[in-house]
């Protein structure tokens, strides 16, 4: 009896110490923590070493774990043990590992001709055959079969795309895609990121972040939209609005002008940011660091694909969803920043900015014109160069990383390697200044115009450092930060967020409004009384421009008819641009064609023009800006939460597609300094070359302490870091 006691007491101590390895193990993979700061990563296109050292690149590509329908078990196993090898190697030396994750369903028709079948998808002689040797990922196998998961249109029918690179023709091959809310499918992305998880690896970015636009109408759609509806949608709204609140019974929307569309354009956002907020959770299980990143495509503009596709870059940017932002913004050569054969100034700088303010800080990774042949229609060494710093240098001034892909000419290496030596001072750092223009995406979604991109770009032009702030930072305290916020035509306002913005001025902000801006709450429902228009002693806004102290602080109405025209941009149409969705020009003007391309309406230019130079006259010359007028030169600032210094980026948008540069010369530059800071000195850089100490003047406006210096030389990029004190 006593031995037996003593074999069960070895045999618990030998558990008791398997356990405690167990958890040692554990606790040793657990010790890597990728750094989630925006001045650490530079991210790499390709994982080799030799390449990864010789640019300076910290964030690459890892292994990550096979297909379940392309591989046997053991071969599944196989990778997968390599995998944690690769990515543990990459680990050891530094780098941070991200991995592609699609949440396509891959097919294949009879030619590229053909009409896709639901049963010519990939997955479906998975799920007949092999689905139980992966019940450990991805549960019992379901009733239905995977051409039940399918996104559908109305009639049945389901959306394909077929890929092919630039200038070539597609196969046979398509991808369609899976609905989020269908719960079989749900769950087998769910084990699909479990095991990209199980890799190592630190995140994934999730392709095809959106819903198709046209679908889904499926049954498990129907009946999730009918739930949200009673949950989001007060029935007394819905009386108000649609005249019924017996949502039970409703119809699906089916296009713009239905009943409930607005509400389901909402909920389809909806939908996909809580997808990626599940495969988030799940992935957090197996890896506690893992990251979670969207692909949203934005050629067309973030109000339209947040319309058309569901990728509301405002959902996903939230705490708890995505933990950095991955998205393509390109368009060819119609978005390459640079000077055009017009001479005209081809920037991405709003929409990084809108990014940036989305994600809340988080890092901010774009993909936004492809450096390689044939699109570019003379690709030298010279052309690669210089088209490769520019992109580079435009998200590194907007607080973003930009993406090479296939190509990193020896420009690049260069700017990289300015970077990495001036890591130090960009760790820590958040996009800001005292000027904040407020954007919303629930404008485009109530099919309302607003101008805040077409704003952030005329500031630009004028050479006035500012950043945005979208409608959550109202409620988080971040408003504070700005001595002056621009509401540039906001239609729809909810009385929280008005109230918001009232506060804000009697605390002693500065607030400029455009047009009517509030006018309607969050449903689209006209409002009673305008919480904003009290700010000017009535119960609606002035006729003409006008200016009033209110509390501490000061708010100035601006003015704005919208014409018959509804300031519109004649642009292509679908089809001519490229496949991803619509341009939506026909129905928003504040898109790509407008603020990256400058060809913004001359009526509506020439308003926010004057609404640029008002903002200078109440802030009376506290304005971190250019001297003078350099339309192809760029400015923004930077400060890390401790204030121990000020970033100013200068972006030199005078560089041709043939990789042409003309230096900007002797630029005088103004900056604001942050409440109660001095500037204790000045190092700069145009030439990506060394930092060097810069002669400035200093001169307090008011509370605020202003400096001015002189950049000599900016060639693409140039870097001034400001000692605080």
């Amino acid at each position: 009896m006593h031995r037996f006691q003593r074999i069960i007491r070895s045999l618990l101590m030998q558990i008791a110490a398997a356990v405690v390895l167990l958890i040692s193990i554990a606790a040793a993979l657990n010790d890597w923590k990728p750094s989630t700061d925006w001045g650490h990563w530079r991210l790499g296109h390709k994982t080799d070493l030799e390449f990864l050292t010789k640019n300076n690149l910290t964030v690459t590509f890892g292994s990550g774990a096979p297909n379940f329908d392309a591989v046997t078990r053991a071969e599944f196993d196989e990778a997968m043990a390599k995998a944690k090898a690769f990515n543990k190697e990459y680990h050891d030396k530094g780098y941070i590992v991200l991995r592609y994750l699609s949440t396509s369903l891959n097919g294949r028709s009879e030619s590229n001709q053909d009409q896709p079948q639901k049963h010519q998808i990939n997955l479906l002689k998975f799920y007949n055959e092999r689905w139980q040797d992966f019940e450990d990922y991805l549960g019992p196998k379901p009733q239905q079969d995977p051409t039940n998961w399918i996104t559908v249109h109305p009639d049945g029918s389901f959306p394909h795309y077929r890929y092919a690179p630039y200038g070539q023709k597609t196969t046979a091959g398509f991808e369609t895609w899976g609905c989020p809310d269908n719960p079989d499918y749900v769950r087998f992305m769910e084990g699909k990121v479990r095991a990209q998880a199980e890799t190592g690896i630190d995140g994934s970015y999730v392709d095809w972040t959106h819903i198709a636009g046209g679908t889904c109408y499926c049954d498990y759609t129907k009946q999730n939209f009918v739930a949200y509806l009673k949950k989001n949608l007060p029935p007394q709204v819905g009386e108000r609005k649609y005249g019924t609140s017996d949502y039970d019974g409703i119809d699906l929307p089916q296009k713009r002008g239905d009943k409930f569309w607005m509400e389901w354009i909402i909920y389809r956002g909806h939908v996909v940011a809580e997808f990626h907020r599940r495969l988030r959770t799940v992935a957090r299980q197996y890896n506690p660091h893992f990251m979670i990143s969207g692909n949203v495509y934005g050629g067309f503009g973030f109000g339209p694909i947040a319309y058309d596709a569901a990728g509301n870059m405002e959902m996903l940017g939230r705490e708890g969803y995505d933990d950095f932002i991955y998205s393509e913004i390109q368009e060819f050569l119609d978005t390459a920043p640079r000077k055009n054969e017009a001479g005209l100034k081809i920037t991405n700088s709003p929409a990084l900015k809108f990014l940036t303010a989305a994600a809340h800080g988080k890092p901010v990774i774009v993909y936004a014109t492809e450096i390689t042949p044939p699109i570019f229609p003379n690709p030298t060494e010279k052309c690669l160069s210089g088209m490769a710093q520019i992109n580079i240098a435009e998200a590194a001034a907007n607080h973003a990383i930009f993406r090479e892909k296939r190509e990193t000419p020896p420009g690049a290496t260069q700017i990289y390697g300015f970077l990495s030596a001036n890591e130090k001072s960009l760790l820590g750092a958040q996009l800001t200044s005292n000027i904040a223009v407020l954007t919303s995406l629930h404008q485009y979604l109530a099919d309302e115009l607003s101008f805040a991109f077409s704003a952030s770009r005329v500031l630009a032009d004028n050479g006035i450092a500012h950043t945005m702030i979208v409608e959550d930072d109202l409620h988080s305290g971040k408003v504070a930060e700005f001595d002056l916020v621009l509401v540039p035509y906001l239609p729809l306002l909810s009385t929280r967020s008005q109230q918001a913005l009232q506060r804000y001025v009697e605390n002693g902000g500065t607030l400029v409004i455009l047009g009517n801006s509030g006018v309607k709450d969050e449903f689209n429902l006209p409002h009673e009384q305008i919480a904003l228009a009290g700010l000017f002693g009535g119960k609606e806004y002035p006729a003409k421009l006008t200016e009033k102290k209110v509390g501490n602080g000061r708010a100035c109405y601006i003015p704005l008819a919208i014409p018959a025209s509804r300031f519109l941009i004649p642009a292509k149409e679908k089809g001519e641009f490229t496949t991803f969705g619509p341009t939506m020009a026909n129905v928003f003007a504040d898109i790509p064609e407008g603020y990256t391309r400058s060809r913004i309406d001359p009526a509506l230019r020439e308003k926010l023009d004057a609404v640029e130079e008002q903002i200078t006259k109440l802030l009376d010359g506290r304005v971190t800006r250019l001297v003078d007028r350099r339309p192809y030169v760029e400015i923004t600032t930077m400060v890390p939460d401790d204030r121990s210094r000020m970033l100013v980026h200068l972006v030199n948008y005078d560089v041709t597609v043939d990789g042409e540069i003309t230096p900007a010369k002797n630029v005088n530059v103004q900056v604001t300094l942050p409440k109660g800071k001095k500037a204790k000195s000045v190092h700069f850089d145009g030439a990506l070359a060394q930092m060097r100490p810069l002669h400035f003047a200093s001169v307090k406006k008011g509370t605020a302490q202003v400096i001015r210096f002189q950049a000599d030389e900016v060639q693409i990029y140039g870097l001034a870091v400001i000692e605080l004190e």
